[in-house]
């Protein structure tokens, strides 16, 4: 899969079931809206995948909280998209944790914070509940 950004690169996991976004360096929420915006208009999302990770460990965001409500619209806007998808946000700082912690508190989706990729892998893979 191609380079979104400089700062933001994504992949497919090894069998194909989860979209894995890494997110590097300075981030603002531009940067971040446009990547969720080349995911969606380059099909990235497809009926395999059942799964989304977004790794911020090591970013920087710059992100307002009523930024938030830009994704939520995002993600409402394309229901049936995300349907079924789940969508797992890894952090490693206190400031990013409120970002992802809103979206899982609002938003109709199934969001989850994580702190490590393994934990976030196997909830999307339905090891963890």
């Amino acid at each position: 899969m191609s380079e979104e950004s400089p700062k933001i690169k994504f992949k497919y996991s090894d069998n194909g079931k989860v979209i894995i976004r890494e997110v590097r360096g300075k981030v603002s929420f531009s940067d971040v809206y446009k990547s969720w915006l080349e995911l969606i208009e380059k099909e990235a999302i497809n009926s395999s995948v059942i799964g989304l990770i977004n790794d911020f460990r090591g970013a920087d965001m710059d992100v307002n909280i009523t930024d938030t409500q830009k994704i939520l619209s995002l993600l409402s806007d394309n229901k049936e998209l995300f349907k079924g998808i789940k969508i797992a946000v890894i952090v490693d700082s206190y400031k990013n944790i409120v970002y992802p912690m809103l979206i899982e508190k609002i938003s109709e989706e199934s969001v989850k914070p994580f702190s490590t990729f393994d934990a976030a892998y196997d909830w999307i893979m339905g090891i963890l509940d």
